[in-house]
């Protein structure tokens, strides 16, 4: 009677005990493994593994291409063509700042223009979710003649682009526009800073 009981003793404990099963215990991993009770290393994790961008992830190793970049920081235009004319070469600066507030300012200088006459743009911008398309308002159009800035007009256009931004540069095409003398707008800048 003895061996018997610890023999059951024995098949209960032996029969409890929970064998541990090497796996990916990361539930956000495409290989997780609901059984698995020890990391082995093998996780998986998708997402965006550019560590400039707003949407960065440290555990990813394998990327989603789904990073998000921000427009705010400097940007140098490298292309502006307008109604099929690239205006950039008219220009000896065309410099874009974009803040963390949604609002830019752009200074450029046409080398037509005699001595220091920056001309300036300002106003809002937003963003889409997947920072595909872009709304501008352009609210302010500023002169300086050398002697200070004079303010020129109201609000002069508001205009959708569609828009492929990376942290180092960003394009992008004319949808629509408030301006009915804008037919096609294609630019490209890249980041200075």
């Amino acid at each position: 009677m003895k061996k018997l009981i610890v023999f059951i003793f024995s098949i209960v404990l032996l029969g409890s005990c929970d064998k541990e099963v090497e796996g990916c215990t990361d539930f956000n991993a495409t290989n997780y493994d609901s059984e698995a009770t020890i990391d082995d290393g093998s996780c998986i994790v998708n997402g965006c593994t550019d560590p400039n961008a707003i949407n960065y992830n440290p555990d990813a190793v394998e990327d989603s291409g789904n990073c998000l970049f921000t427009l705010v920081g400097s940007w140098e235009g490298v292309s502006w063509i307008q109604n099929g004319n690239n205006i950039i070469q008219n220009f000896d600066e065309f410099t874009l700042h974009c803040y963390s507030d949604s609002t830019w300012i752009s200074y450029t200088l046409p080398l037509n223009w005699n001595g220091n006459n920056y001309a300036n743009y300002r106003g809002t911008y937003f963003l889409n979710n997947n920072h595909t398309e872009c709304t501008i308002k352009t609210t302010h159009f500023n002169f300086n003649d050398g002697n200070g800035w004079v303010d020129i007009g109201p609000p002069i256009r508001t205009a959708l682009y569609s828009m492929e931004l990376t942290h180092s540069s960003y394009s992008g095409s004319l949808i629509s526009s408030t301006d009915t003398t804008l037919n096609s707008l294609d630019f490209s800048y890249v980041r200075v800073e």
